[in-house]
């Protein structure tokens, strides 16, 4: 998909400045490596010389990410719409899915920060963590990713057709509308002495 680069830079570039509220270890970077977001967190192990190793722990993988493409094929092909309406629905549907893709890398970061850290003093963890914590986190991530995978596209799809259902275009509902015909609003009035005049 050739929007995977540029996604991932929008998601990197949403994510960064929530660091320091989000991550207990200082110097944390989040990187986009190709499709890839990577955090690069240091890990300072409690010796004489107090060494720092870097971990790097890949977050998102946005070339597998299809929910965005769904979404838009579903709302071009929806027969029916002027392209007007299909750019108000992609619009606020593309918004929605974003943030819901935002809401995943971010449980995604919490869920990857209290992983025990294997390294050559032995398993480090987070200064933050907890058993409970991590078993929340590890059931929204796997949550997330199970219904991420195009289930969120197709509620925020079928959400739209439920908010503009039965609802006529208004250029297309006064074209049918004769000045003498009653008022399409429901007042009882003629056109021309109503919404029409």
């Amino acid at each position: 998909m050739v929007l995977a680069p540029p996604y991932a830079h929008l998601l990197a570039a949403f994510s960064s400045p929530l660091i320091p509220s989000i991550e207990s270890s200082p110097g944390t970077r989040y990187l986009v490596e190709g499709t890839r977001i990577v955090a690069e967190r240091p890990i300072m192990r409690r010796t004489v010389e107090r060494q720092v190793t870097v971990s790097r722990i890949p977050l998102r993988e946005t070339s597998g990410d299809y929910p965005l493409a769904l979404l838009i094929a579903l709302v071009l092909a929806t027969p029916g719409w002027s392209l007007t309406r299909r750019g108000k629905v992609l619009t606020c549907t593309l918004a929605l899915l974003i943030l819901t893709q935002f809401l995943s890398l971010l449980v995604n970061i919490e869920y990857t920060k209290l992983w025990p850290q294997k390294t050559a003093a032995g398993i480090v963890v987070s200064t933050d963590y907890s058993m409970a914590k991590l078993i929340l986190f590890k059931w929204l991530y796997a949550f997330l990713q199970l219904m991420g995978r195009g289930f969120f596209a197709l509620l925020l799809y079928f959400g739209a057709i439920a908010l503009v259902w039965g609802r006529p275009e208004h250029q297309a509902l006064w074209a049918s509308v004769g000045r003498n015909a009653p008022c399409p609003c429901g007042s009882g009035l003629k056109s021309k002495r109503c919404c029409g005049g």
